[in-house]
């Protein structure tokens, strides 16, 4: 929301999208709705862009969608994001901006009689501050090894954690994320910034274990699987 096109603002054709968006909601008695990140353009989104933001959420949760999660994106600001988390908890949408703790990442979706359902793991993008750690004398190529190595034991540990969760409540596991996967098409000139300084950070489709039963993958704008993996998917923007 509040992207540009040559210096064109383009707030009628977002409205319409929203618009849209709860009409499919709608139409298709959605319960439940992920957004895997960049919500926002930049770091400090105009104030229109913003009331198209959370006029859209008022809108969704008064229709069949009742849960909502949404993970930053690498365009978004984690603490602007996070600002109004503990407020929107209270409506069933749980924003997850930055990295934290696994438990911190790991949402209980429930029914309205409080029944555990589905639980997700709202992984958002990985800073490399967040999953790396700095060493003296260190090559570029030692870098890019200890930042994947970092992505995938957060998402490792993670999705431990929520595992115990989906075999003591017998429900389904659905994983997020915001990374480049290996194999993964880009459509040059289409806003997919390099994620990290120096290397596009290429993450293999194995971090995401066999007993998760659905990823919902942001970053990429083109709509596709991770290859040899149905169940893990972008959608595209």
């Amino acid at each position: 929301l509040g992207k540009n096109l040559f210096g064109q603002k383009r707030y009628d054709e977002h409205e319409h999208f929203v618009r849209w968006l709860t009409d499919m909601i709608k139409k298709e008695s959605v319960d439940l709705m992920i957004v895997a990140g960049d919500i926002f353009d930049t770091t400090t989104p105009s104030n229109k862009a913003q009331e198209i933001y959370y006029s859209f959420l008022c809108e969704t949760i008064k229709t069949t969608c009742r849960n909502v999660v949404i993970i930053g994106g690498n365009h978004d600001s984690p603490s602007f994001l996070a600002a109004p988390g503990s407020l929107l908890k209270h409506l069933n949408i749980f924003v997850v901006s930055e990295a934290g703790k696994p438990e911190d990442e790991i949402i209980e979706i429930k029914d309205e009689s409080g029944k555990i359902q589905m639980i997700v793991c709202a992984v958002p993008y990985l800073k490399d501050r967040d999953v790396r750690i700095s060493s003296a004398g260190e090559t570029s190529s030692d870098k890019e090894k200890n930042l994947l190595e970092g992505i995938r034991k957060h998402y490792q540990d993670v999705h431990n954690k929520a595992k115990e969760l989906k075999d003591k409540y017998k429900v389904p596991l659905v994983s997020t994320g915001h990374l480049f996967t290996s194999g993964g098409k880009i459509n040059n000139g289409e806003g997919e910034r390099e994620l990290y300084v120096g290397t596009l950070a290429q993450v293999e489709g194995s971090i995401f274990p066999d007993f998760i039963d659905y990823a919902a993958l942001g970053h990429l704008h083109s709509a596709q699987t991770v290859p040899g993996r149905e169940n893990i998917r972008y959608s595209g923007s």
